[in-house]
């Protein structure tokens, strides 16, 4: 028993879109990426300041890099989030605002 299809599903080879098409690409204008500076920031801005600009961007605050002074000690890291007093790095270190001396944003991470 042959099955006939309806007229809507009948579709001539004419209309068939023709989708073997063929590009190619070529690298005459390649970027070479610049290493890009330590945000200059001004020395009228407080720590507050500083770290509301960190929570306060676009992005997540986990992927931008500072330095914290503070106790003599100086460390390189990322901030995990914040809290009234301190606030947390990735490293799991709780570090309390009063005892910061001093606090700078350095460039996200180029992806």
């Amino acid at each position: 028993m042959e099955k006939n299809l309806p007229p809507i599903f009948k579709v001539s080879s004419d209309k068939i879109p023709n989708n073997n098409k063929k590009y190619s690409y070529s690298k005459q204008n390649e970027r070479k990426k610049q290493p890009k500076p330590i945000i200059e920031e001004n020395e009228k801005n407080t720590i507050e300041e500083k770290i509301d600009r960190i929570f306060q961007t676009r992005g997540y605050s986990f992927n931008i890099p500072v330095t914290i002074t503070f106790a003599g000690k100086k460390i390189d890291t990322y901030l995990a989030t914040r809290t009234n007093n301190s606030i947390i790095t990735l490293d799991n270190e709780t570090i309390p605002i009063s005892t910061i001396t001093d606090f700078q944003i350095k460039n996200p991470i180029d992806f």
